[in-house]
């Protein structure tokens, strides 16, 4: 990018994004600045920009416009949607529509309705549904590498260290913050997780099997209350 991106707030997830706990807190664009707010974002369609992986539009908040960022999503203008929070950046340049934002906010996803259905809409993102996906893999642990039950039930023992995982893509969030953001799963779990996020500058897609070493980052803040609670950072893929 041109300009070095400095955070007002700070989430693939895809994000990512991914595996991101939160607390109710979130900032929306303000003039310069950002406000912080507590309730659900409603927003008006006011333009629509196709940029490949995302979907960059033009909202209305209350009288406050500004741009938000989603996985690629079909939206018209005049439509109301709703969302919960996301990332805040200043300076973000959009390679595909060769065009720098002041201020973007990204975002996993929006719906049309305030409240969030029990059936959590599908990440446009990942091109599949992430929950059945994770249900059918089963693959082995690679030589010399760590499963993510045996990672997520002893994160702790993991922390800053390198180890190889490997693992199906079944979502990735490309180019934000100069970094892909790789969510992968190899069939295994505790306690209901079931995906691991990887930061890397490596280019995968949905379905692939990939294998990366990397190291483990436990809670990493970003400040205002968005934590990683782990990552494997600086991933590399391995043959």
């Amino acid at each position: 990018m041109k300009n070095p991106i400095k955070f007002i707030t700070v989430i693939f997830s895809v994000l990512v994004l991914f595996s991101c706990k939160k607390n109710e807190s979130y900032s929306t664009i303000q003039s310069k600045q950002a406000k912080t707010e507590l309730t659900v974002h409603k927003i008006v369609i006011n333009e629509v920009l196709d940029g490949g992986n995302y979907t960059y539009l033009n909202v209305d908040e209350s009288g406050n416009k500004y741009w938000l960022a989603i996985p690629y999503t079909s939206v018209k203008v005049g439509e109301t949607h709703y969302y919960d929070g996301g990332i805040v950046m200043k300076d973000f340049e959009s390679k595909e529509l060769k065009r720098t934002f002041d201020f973007i906010t990204f975002s996993e996803g929006i719906r049309t309705t305030e409240k969030l259905i029990a059936t959590k809409q599908e990440n446009p993102h990942s091109n599949s549904n992430a929950s059945s996906i994770v249900e059918t893999i089963k693959i082995e642990k690679p030589e010399n590498g760590t499963s993510l039950e045996e990672l997520f039930s002893n994160k702790e023992s993991f922390s800053k260290k390198t180890i190889i995982v490997k693992g199906k893509v079944i979502k990735v969030n490309s180019d934000i913050m100069e970094k892909n953001w790789v969510h992968i799963s190899d069939g295994t779990q505790y306690e209901g997780k079931k995906s691991l996020t990887i930061t890397t500058t490596e280019t995968v897609k949905v379905g692939d099997i990939v294998t990366f070493e990397g190291t483990i980052i436990l809670n990493k803040d970003f400040g205002q209350g968005y934590i990683y609670g782990i990552l494997l950072e600086q991933g590399q893929l391995k043959l």
